[in-house]
């Protein structure tokens, strides 16, 4: 059987962490499905199949059902929901359900509550031990009940299958807070009427081509309206792998380029490499370039980015110019290697540069092999931060360029940023958010009259969660966010997603071409898609200014399409658009980027 420590963490792990309201959908009974998905409740691992039944029940139409039958399978089978805290923080609550069970073999069936603090840590569990249900058994109510404790940032509720083989039927589980019944809101799925379509359609601007090369560029003649204060314009993906998406995003930075003055693309790529890149396409030898080694990630090694700086190239041979930066940090040679080049002639500091370089190098070695644990004897890297001080005065009191001292300073910050994700305190997502926004404001003091377009992914270019504390849950801070806070007036963000189609995604260490889920009633993607309209801008801004009550469901949260780089099981998480992004871009159907041999 698990540890309490372990099976905590597998929980929180399946818990998507989203921002919750007391109106947060719990799918209490099972009856909605997110596509292919029970919604609202995770799973982690393949130790069981997961699946609803519409013959086993107590209520409704359906229960969930664990089968767990691999006699050769020794984990333990799970899953979870996430409860919203800010309702039950502080309160006394009763988790009641039923279960039927089927047991081959020595087994278990229960009901399971962790709290979490905002670290992260257990501070309260309670599986069911010595009330589990045992042996074969016709439906049983069993519950659970706890005070929940007032410093809880998360809480965690579901069902779980321990030992052997067996299958498990859970159903009708009811909440109550201080003896009431919570009364979870049904999700809407009925098509929009005419007047809601009406309404909508005000605040959409069509597009007529996602093509870069389109031979009209009157439909993005709204963008130097809704561009013209910005110094930072972020562009987002619900998919690191639609390429409609990334050509989209190509066509608007030409426009952007060529008709509003915008002079920088950032990427979501690490900021010396990008540096690197930069000096290349500025130099006319872009050519000579391998993609997937400067910038690592197989992401930006595809036919849509090699076009996109392609023409960078070409535009670049007259004025006025963009440049081509980078603003992550989850790698450290590049940092590195831009200090010891600059260095190399001061002898006295190389037996320091080495030893730093290995201490490094060490934590991205275990980092890398141990599953994200780094062991390191509290000396070495108290020696860590002291070699880092010394090469940062040894740059100050260089002969170096106030340019070439502000950058070798900033390759600094990279590596200390680089070495506080793998082993500092704190959540290493949200540090690498925080240090990003950090690294993208840098950019902006050290250009030239600047104004930035940022290439991120959806989920870094959000605004919500505007609460500045490096807690982590009650501060899931974003990189838009972050920039947000800096430039409340001269920021905007721009999220991207589709209807259906395919992608580009990693299954498991395979990168090729997936079906995108299409998307289901209750989604933001299957309401706007009644439109009848293949592209367009929606202005979130306005409306959520406005906020008519035609449009509430849309400023309320609802599944929204995210993917990433890796093949998702649930393509779909709750979010509340109006409150992430400042406008959407719709495309009703996306295909797979191209993958550069």
């Amino acid at each position: 059987m698990q540890s309490l420590k372990k099976l905590a963490t597998l929980l929180l792990l399946s818990c998507s962490i989203p921002t919750l309201s007391a109106q947060t959908y719990l799918n209490l009974d099972f009856e909605t499905m997110s596509g292919n998905q029970v919604r609202s409740w995770f799973t982690l691992n393949n130790a069981a199949v997961y699946s609803r039944d519409s013959v086993e029940k107590v209520s409704g139409d359906y229960s969930y059902k664990i089968s767990k039958t691999n006699p050769n399978e020794k984990r333990d089978a799970f899953f979870s929901n996430t409860l919203p805290f800010e309702l039950v923080k502080g309160k006394d609550i009763i988790l009641k359900g039923r279960i039927k069970t089927d047991i081959k073999e020595k087994a278990e069936a229960g009901l399971v509550l962790v709290a979490y603090d905002k670290m992260g840590k257990p501070i309260q569990f309670d599986d069911m031990a010595g009330k589990r249900i045992d042996h074969t058994s016709s439906w049983q109510e069993v519950s659970i009940s706890a005070k929940i404790d007032s410093n809880a940032a998360l809480i965690s509720i579901g069902g779980v299958c321990y030992g052997g083989a067996m299958t498990a039927w859970f159903d009708d589980f009811e909440l109550f807070i201080d003896g009431q019944k919570y009364i979870t809101p049904v999700p809407r799925t009925a098509p929009l009427t005419k007047n809601e379509l009406a309404v909508l359609k005000k605040y959409c601007y069509p597009l007529k081509s996602f093509d870069p090369n389109f031979n009209n560029d009157a439909d993005l003649s709204i963008l130097k309206k809704l561009t013209k204060d910005a110094k930072i314009v972020a562009l987002g993906e619900s998919s690191h792998g639609s390429s409609e998406i990334f050509k989209m995003k190509h066509r608007i930075i030409k426009y952007l380029t060529q008709y509003d003055n915008f002079n920088m693309l950032a990427f979501e790529a690490n900021m010396p490499e990008s540096n690197t890149l930069n000096k290349a396409i500025l130099n006319q030898q872009f050519d000579q370039i391998n993609l997937m080694k400067t910038l690592y990630f197989w992401t930006w090694h595809t036919t849509e980015i090699r076009n996109l700086l392609n023409w960078m190239q070409d535009f670049n041979q007259g004025k006025p110019k963009i440049e081509f930066a980078g603003f992550d940090m989850q790698f450290y040679k590049g940092a590195i290697e831009e200090v010891k080049k600059a260095l190399q002639t001061n002898t006295e500091i190389q037996k320091d540069l080495y030893e730093f370089e290995y201490f490094i190098s060490t934590i991205a070695y275990q980092y890398a092999n141990q599953n994200g644990k780094v062991s390191l004897p509290d000396e070495q890297i108290h020696r860590t931060t002291q070699l880092h001080t010394q090469l940062k005065t040894v740059i100050q009191k260089s002969d170096k360029t106030g340019t070439e001292k502000d950058w070798l300073l900033q390759n600094m910050r990279i590596l200390e940023q680089y070495v506080d994700q793998k082993i500092g305190d704190g959540n290493p997502e949200e540090k690498r958010d925080r240090y990003m926004a950090e690294n993208l404001l840098w950019l902006l003091d050290h250009h030239p009259d600047p104004r930035i377009i940022a290439w991120a992914h959806n989920g870094h270019i959000s605004k919500s969660n505007k609460t500045i504390d490096k807690g982590f849950f009650d501060s899931p801070m974003k990189m838009g966010g972050y920039i947000a806070d800096a430039f409340p007036d001269k920021s905007l963000s721009i999220g991207f997603t589709f209807y259906d189609g395919s992608y580009t995604a990693m299954d498991p260490n395979d990168i090729k071409s997936f079906p995108a889920e299409t998307a289901f009633p209750g989604t933001y993607e299957h309401f706007l898609n009644q439109m009848d309209k293949p592209i367009f801008i929606l202005d979130l801004k306005k409306i959520k200014a406005d906020k008519p009550v035609e449009l509430d469901w849309l400023l309320s949260t609802l599944p929204f399409r995210t993917i990433g780089g890796n093949k998702q099981a649930n393509e779909f998480r709750d979010t509340n658009i109006a409150d992430a992004f400042d406008y959407l871009i719709f495309i009703k159907t996306s295909t797979n980027s191209h993958f550069l041999n």
